[in-house]
């Protein structure tokens, strides 16, 4: 828009236009934007979306309203502060004890934290939790260590002597954690922690499927998206799981065998009566995540469903590589033909191993509703995203 701010009315428009313009609300719709939606903070000082928000007002550039990503982390953190004043308080007053959990997490750019969390009952009674904080341990992950961050962040919320139980995940260092705490709180740690009983039916599941020492198998994996020859192996000596992981990682490493697979599935379903199932769209298969237990049982259910498919697959597969492979002057297989992977006789889920996967995926199906029970709460969370908001009349 350009005014002549030499004529009387289109002055107006533009002291109009000043006066409706807050700088700080601008700023603070910029920041709520970023958190809500987990961007990274370095997005506000992306160009194309600042010539943005300087064509829709140029008061954006005219009043400098634009902030970086050193304002945004500024900006959070006195939010933090401020809520935090709040949060005390209400802590202070709760009716009852105030249970704590905690856990450790090492983020993609390498920083070891630690989230905390309260349980507690609020100034009405309600059951509410809030996270604390999530301190770096930038020192090794000794008990000792993981103690004194938490006892930090309790004594911040000037809450040591409301402190009740603990949930704990059942890893060693968290054993002279608590009994650090207990030392200085004043109680025999052991007494007041609760073992997480998610992380047993992990370690439980975990060994159902892989047998014992899982953690020295995990250790032998790469984490990479291809299998090299040692891993392939690793995985197969797991048994059907293994095999059927191998089997997942090799199709969907690959263009040739996904589109295959989906256009046989295709070919079966327009050859239907059925209209429902002439309007069936393909299925993929599910890749697990290693060894994580929830996604095997996920990429275990979807290859049973696909099983038609996958063994039409490998045998059409193993005909197009022998045709492609063949002299044609004698007809014979070429001696310097590698048989595909997919396709040696060792890497075959038998009707045996087909099997144990059905029984698999009913017992793991049990895990998954303990799992799912014990996530229930009741209360309202908002996963993969952040959130800008008060507790109590807090004002950011």
């Amino acid at each position: 828009m350009k005014l002549d701010t030499r004529l009387p009315r289109e002055q107006d428009i533009a002291n109009s236009l000043v006066q409706g313009f807050d700088r700080k609300y601008f700023q603070r719709l910029v920041l709520e934007w970023i958190i809500e939606e987990n961007h990274s903070f370095s997005v506000c000082e992306q160009g194309r979306l600042r010539r943005i928000f300087e064509y829709l007002n140029p008061l954006v550039k005219i009043t400098d309203a634009n902030i970086t990503r050193s304002t945004i982390r500024r900006k959070v953190l006195a939010a933090y502060e401020t809520h935090k004043t709040k949060v005390a308080e209400v802590l202070q007053q709760s009716s009852g004890l105030i249970h704590v959990s905690f856990d450790g997490w090492k983020s993609g750019n390498r920083h070891s934290l630690y989230g905390i969390a309260c349980f507690f009952r609020d100034e009405n009674s309600q059951p509410r939790k809030l996270v604390l904080g999530v301190p770096e341990l930038r020192t090794r992950h000794f008990g000792h260590n993981i103690a004194a961050e938490i006892l930090d962040v309790l004594d911040a919320y000037g809450i040591k002597d409301r402190i009740g139980y603990f949930t704990l995940d059942n890893a060693e260092s968290n054993d002279k954690a608590m009994e650090v705490i207990g030392g200085e709180l004043g109680f025999v740690g052991a007494t007041k922690r609760g073992r997480c009983f998610g992380h047993t039916i992990d370690l439980s599941a975990k060994s159902l499927l892989f047998g014992h020492n899982v953690e020295a198998f995990e250790e032998q994996l790469s984490g990479a998206a291809a299998l090299s020859e040692a891993e392939h192996t690793l995985w197969r000596r797991k048994g059907p799981v293994g095999k059927l992981h191998n089997l997942v990682v090799d199709i969907r490493r690959s263009d040739q065998l996904t589109y295959l697979l989906r256009s046989i599935q295709r070919s079966e379903f327009d050859m239907s009566a059925d209209a429902r199932i002439r309007a069936r769209k393909p299925l993929d298969l599910i890749i697990d995540n290693d060894t994580r237990w929830l996604s095997q049982l996920y990429m275990i259910r979807r290859a049973i469903t696909l099983r038609p498919y996958i063994e039409q697959l490998i045998l059409k597969h193993r005909q197009q590589w022998e045709q492609d492979n063949r002299s044609k002057r004698t007809g014979n297989l070429r001696k310097s033909a590698k048989v595909p992977r997919i396709c040696l006789e060792e890497n075959q889920l038998t009707v045996r191993d087909w099997a144990v996967l059905e029984h698999l995926a009913t017992l793991l199906g049990f895990y998954e509703d303990a799992v799912k029970t014990l996530e229930g709460d009741g209360q309202q969370r908002k996963r993969k995203r952040g959130w800008v908001g008060s507790y109590g009349n807090a004002v950011l």
